[in-house]
């Protein structure tokens, strides 16, 4: 049986690994803050938020402190008055059974 211990020190590590996110914004790479982190539930999700008037959205990924790539996606999203928010989400399932 897994100790539900596990998964909530899985998930703190998984939060705290995560560094910056890199988003393409207009073919530049830009290494931007994140707006806010969370776990919720079985999983964390990491908020960026882009100004109003970015550019063209093509990339976005999450990269650990040593630059290494942890969660990506490609898009197309086009320029917004209203800014954009991106949210990642990591999720951790354990197969097994959870000791309550």
């Amino acid at each position: 049986m897994v100790a539900r211990i596990v998964i909530d020190r899985t998930l703190q590590f998984l939060k705290d690994m995560v560094k910056k996110a890199v988003v393409t914004i207009d073919g530049q790479e830009s290494i931007l803050s994140f707006y806010s982190q969370e776990i919720v539930e079985d999983t964390v999700k990491t908020y960026v938020f882009l100004e109003n008037g970015h550019g063209q959205v093509t990339n976005a990924k999450l990269v650990d402190a040593q630059g290494i790539e942890l969660d990506q996606f490609t898009t197309s999203i086009q320029p917004s008055e209203d800014g954009l928010m991106i949210v990642f989400t990591l999720s951790v399932k354990l197969k097994g059974e959870l000791q309550t």
